[in-house]
């Protein structure tokens, strides 16, 4: 595997309003921002020199160094990673090798991805689900799925005893709406049933939307809707939750909120399709059919019932989630399969 010792290893992240390894831990980042964090982290956990060219200030992070675009792209570099869109920052680098991290399942024009994937010498995207998605609009053969990083660590000491607890931890509109129905249904069956929901869309600086989704919820019991949480509030409510109750109608490309509590232990049980077959897989529970059906509600309520209900199968199920993760997600992982694919385009170049 590639030697990454000393070597200068840029970000670009010509998006968004900025953030840093402290941001990503207290108030919490989108999840392209966290994969950028971890990756980065990781690489300088090996000795590499990494700066994070982004829109924020400057910052040093548990060995990262955050820069404006400007300032960062100033400098030479061994690795550029561009993320997300296009950047004319990243032709003022010249750099021997160059990554493209897409992150959107959507092909927005601006972000010119076919430019993104000419430039580089390996595009990644976070699964088979996200690179079909993309190379129906850029050409099949561009893009390589790698999967993103998740914090395992912070996960460390979770619990094989929990309470009778769901999570719903993503943007509201991917599939919140469906648990106002689902949520009653599961407590006629499990009557100390909790549903905790977090998540909004400040995450992203617009208007989270609170009460327009907390309406659904209004004169039930067991619900706990807290909205956007800093990171040490979510952390703790993946750790107490036994399932993320996730009927998802969004297609996620990787699904950082599903992995994240795969390492938690906390099981997700929610839609087969979009690259939740990949990220959850056969460690969660995969429900088919669209949240909308009266056969995948059916489903639905009876698999989450029977995770609150058997404790066997539930802890089962949580420790095959965390195995896992360990093994798919942690940053580690990650970055060796990245290294190694990096290493494999340079011997067939040679």
């Amino acid at each position: 595997m590639i030697d990454v010792r000393g070597r200068r290893v840029l970000f670009v992240c010509d998006f968004g309003s900025g953030f840093t390894g402290e941001s990503y831990r207290t108030c919490g980042v989108g999840g392209t921002d966290a994969l950028v964090v971890l990756t980065a982290e990781e690489l300088a956990r090996r000795g590499t020199l990494v700066t994070v060219a982004q829109r924020g200030a400057d910052a040093r992070v548990r060995d990262v160094s955050y820069r404006t675009i400007d300032g960062a792209t100033a400098d030479p570099a061994d690795v550029v990673v561009l993320v997300k869109r296009w950047s004319d920052a990243v032709a003022r680098v010249d750099a021997p090798v160059r990554v493209f991290f897409g992150t959107d399942v959507h092909v927005d024009a601006d972000a010119q991805i076919d430019r993104c994937c000419s430039w580089s010498t390996a595009a990644f995207t976070g699964s088979d689900y996200q690179r079909d998605a993309m190379e129906r609009v850029v050409g099949t053969g561009r893009l390589m799925p790698l999967g993103w990083p998740v914090e395992v660590a912070a996960y460390a000491d979770a619990a094989d005893v929990r309470g009778r607890t769901l999570l719903y931890c993503s943007v509201p509109d991917r599939g919140l709406y469906y648990l106002k129905d689902l949520f009653p249904r599961i407590r006629r069956h499990v009557t100390d049933a909790r549903l905790v929901i977090t998540g909004d869309f400040s995450l992203w600086g617009l208007n989270p939307a609170r009460n327009a989704f907390l309406k659904y919820f209004e004169g039930q019991p067991g619900v706990d809707y807290l909205g956007h949480v800093d990171r040490p509030t979510l952390i703790e409510a993946q750790l107490g939750s036994r399932i993320m109750a996730y009927p998802c109608r969004f297609p996620e490309g990787f699904c950082l909120a599903a992995a994240e509590c795969m390492a938690a232990g906390t099981v997700p049980v929610t839609t087969n399709d979009f690259a939740l077959t990949t990220t959850v897989g056969a460690a969660g529970v995969l429900i088919p059919g669209k949240p909308r059906g009266w056969l995948y509600r059916r489903r639905f309520v009876s698999a989450v019932v029977r995770l609150l209900r058997d404790d066997a199968e539930w802890l089962h199920k949580s420790r095959a989630c965390r195995a896992a993760a360990r093994e798919r997600f942690s940053p580690s992982a990650i970055v060796d399969r990245m290294l190694e694919t990096l290493e494999s385009r340079a011997a067939a170049r040679a």
